[in-house]
Order: C-alpha cells, then sequence, then structure tokens
C-alpha cells in the first residue's frame, strides 16, 4: 500500500473514534433534562457551548494528530493561508444545531479530509441515531460496518427527495414538479441529508442555496463512494478549500437520477461564491449585511465589539461595567465579525461570559448636540 493511502486510513481511524468521542461530548450537556446554552451567532445561525466544546476537541485531537494538516471549521476564525496545505481537516462540530437545541435527533458531528480540492475521507457521527457513517476514497462507504449504496432510482416521479417543500411548488419552475416523496419533516443537517442518499434511504437531497465546505465535504465522499453524484445545482463538481470555503448548492442523488435533477433545477440563478473574493472591498450593494460580509457603503462604517459578564444570559445587564472587555472599533463588518468570534471561543467554560458587535448608525457630540451620521 503506497504511504499515502496508507496514510489515509490512519486517518480514518483517528476520525472515526473522534467523532464518537465528539457526539459523545455533545450528547453529555444536554443529559437529565438540562440543554446546552446556545445564543445567535451574527447573521442569525445559532450556536451552543456544545458546538464550541466539540469544535475545541476536534482541533486538539486532529492538529496534534497532523500538524501539517489545513484546518477549516463552522466554529474556528477562518485563516486561508493556515489551510492551503496538500490536505486539510474540514470539521462541522453540530451539523444540524437547531435540531440538537430542540431534543431532534437528527444532528451529527462531521469530520473530513480534503485533498486538492476533492474530499478523500470523511465520517458522520449522529449519536441519537446510532448512526455511524464513513467513507474513504476508493474503499466504499459504510455505516455501522455494512457496506451502502445509493438508490437505484432513475425516474423524477416518484423519487424519495429531501428538499424544502415549498421550494418545490413554487410557480418560478418553467414545469411543474412531478408527483414525488418528500421527506416531512426533512432533517436540518445537510450532512444526514446526504448520508441518507448514501445509504439509500432517499432517493436524492436538493438545496438551492450556498452551503459551505463543512456541510458538504464529509458527505460528498459518502455519497460518490456509494455509487452517486453529488455537485452543485448546474452539475459542477465540487471544488472543496478554495478561498471562500462554499458552494452554491447542493444536488445528491444515484448516477440515473442525477442528471434529470441538473436538468430541471440548473436554470436557478445562485452566485458563485467564490464571485465575493473577488470583490473589493468597497464594493456597494444594497444587499442585507449577512454574516462576515464586507461593509456596503463609501462611507466609514463603525463596529464595536465589546464582552463581559451578564447577570443574566436571557437580558443584556452587565455584572461590572467597569469589567467590560473592550475588543475593539472596525471599520470592517468582516473584520469585526473575525474578532467578535475569536472572543467568543474564549466563553466556552463560561456561559454568562458573551461578546457582541456594536453597529453604531450614529453618533451624538455632547458639547454641540449634533448627530454625525456614519
Amino acid at each position: 500500500m503506497p504511504a499515502a493511502e496508507r496514510t489515509l486510513v490512519e486517518d480514518l481511524v483517528t476520525l472515526r473514534s473522534l467523532a464518537i468521542e465528539a457526539g459523545q461530548l455533545a450528547l453529555s450537556y444536554t443529559r437529565e433534562g438540562q440543554s446546552a446554552f446556545a445564543w445567535e451567532k451574527t447573521g442569525g445561525s445559532p450556536v451552543t457551548e456544545a458546538d464550541l466544546a466539540v469544535n475545541q476537541l476536534c482541533a486538539a485531537r486532529l492538529t496534534h494528530a497532523r500538524p501539517g494538516y489545513g484546518w477549516l471549521s463552522e466554529e474556528t476564525l477562518d485563516d486561508f493561508a493556515a489551510r492551503r496545505k496538500d490536505r486539510c481537516w474540514v470539521v462541522d462540530p453540530i451539523d444540524g444545531t437547531r435540531a440538537y437545541m430542540r431534543g431532534d435527533p437528527n444532528w451529527c458531528v462531521g469530520l473530513a479530509i480534503v485533498e486538492e480540492g476533492r474530499a478523500v475521507a470523511g465520517v458522520l457521527y449522529a449519536p441519537v441515531l446510532g448512526h455511524l457513517y464513513e467513507a474513504r476514497a476508493g474503499a466504499g462507504a459504510f455505516l455501522n460496518g455494512e457496506a451502502i449504496r445509493v438508490s437505484e432510482c432513475g425516474s423524477e416521479a416518484g423519487c424519495r427527495l429531501i428538499a424544502a417543500e415549498e421550494m418545490l411548488v413554487h410557480k418560478g419552475w418553467p414545469e411543474p414538479w412531478p408527483i414525488l416523496t418528500v421527506a416531512r419533516p426533512k432533517p436540518n443537517s445537510t450532512l444526514l441529508r446526504m448520508a441518507m442518499v448514501a445509504s439509500g434511504a432517499w432517493d436524492a437531497t436538493l438545496t438551492l442555496t450556498q452551503k459551505s465546505d463543512w456541510d458538504l465535504a464529509a458527505g460528498t465522499i459518502l455519497v460518490t463512494e456509494a455509487g452517486g453524484v453529488a455537485t452543485t445545482h448546474k452539475g459542477e463538481p465540487f471544488q472543496f478549500n478554495r478561498e471562500v470555503p462554499a458552494q452554491r448548492s447542493v444536488i445528491a442523488s444515484g448516477k440515473q437520477l442525477h442528471p434529470l435533477l441538473v436538468r430541471r433545477s440548473g436554470f436557478v440563478d445562485i452566485p458563485d461564491p467564490q464571485e465575493k473574493a473577488a470583490r473589493p472591498a468597497a464594493t456597494i450593494s444594497t444587499e442585507p449585511l449577512k454574516m462576515g460580509d464586507a461593509p456596503k457603503a463609501e462611507k466609514q462604517l463603525l463596529h464595536i465589539v465589546f464582552g463581559g459578564e451578564l447577570k443574566d444570559v436571557a437580558e443584556l445587564e452587565f455584572e461590572d461595567l467597569s469589567k467590560v472587555d473592550f475588543v475593539g472599533a472596525f471599520a470592517s463588518y468582516r473584520e469585526a465579525y473575525d474578532a467578535w468570534k475569536s472572543a467568543a471561543h474564549r466563553t466556552v467554560d463560561h456561559a454568562e461570559m458573551r461578546y457582541f458587535i456594536l453597529h453604531a448608525h450614529r453618533l451624538l457630540d455632547p458639547e454641540t448636540g449634533e448627530h454625525h451620521h456614519v
């Protein structure tokens, strides 16, 4: 066995044991009727103390095991230069955080290895379901040690599809969708949706919105090794670990069904996330701010990042204002978000310590009483 392949086999063993350990760690925050402390990230998506604890565990284990690999995780400040390695760990500490928070079993720990833009190994562990999925390039895909295959479905009509039902009945489709079976309710976790396709439990999954690499890498190798195909809705192969670690959309299915779904959905206009990387910092746009975006105006904006210990995690009253931690003031929303995320990672073991971004729309000059818009 070539050395590179032998290393990958060893890495898969590491991923398997770590996924199980990480899943049990996440479960430990919900035992005895308790729930993990949660808050909203900038942009509105939720994060819990369990997400950060699992991320911390994975970072410690994987960077120690292979210090020469790059690192990409949903809950770690992204560093494009640091992850541009021959191989890169790709981690989603808890995929399906909303499901995790409400006690729905459809969440998982997702771990993968990307090599030269391609997913070459991956493990998904859904501890409440008791499902451990794994795959390695050229070695097949497995669920709890048993080989799995995608379905042989070759027709849109009657196919079992995991997708947003409201999207399928939208009047904008050039031709109506045929009668099919749609997952109700559909899992929040994109990785679990892909795993369900890989196992043949469902025929396909379709998401017409941008997804991050950590939402897709482990699922992609599972589907591929199970005999299926995972691409964008336009049929473009995924290229992972690019400057913006995201893909425009996802279709995953068996090889017979895949071109039919691409033909039907390919007309939908979803921008390539890499276009963001090509934009100059001063790009003007009327679009609302999204998590991590640069400011959308010509004039300077003011974003203040600060944190402190709250009296009540449900309120915004601080224990001691003299001890408020002022992280910094930033003209760029992206810089402010990065600073907030870095600071927030320090609060894993202290639920009452919270960090915030204050976006200033105008300033008051006490001497003149004038308002200065920023």
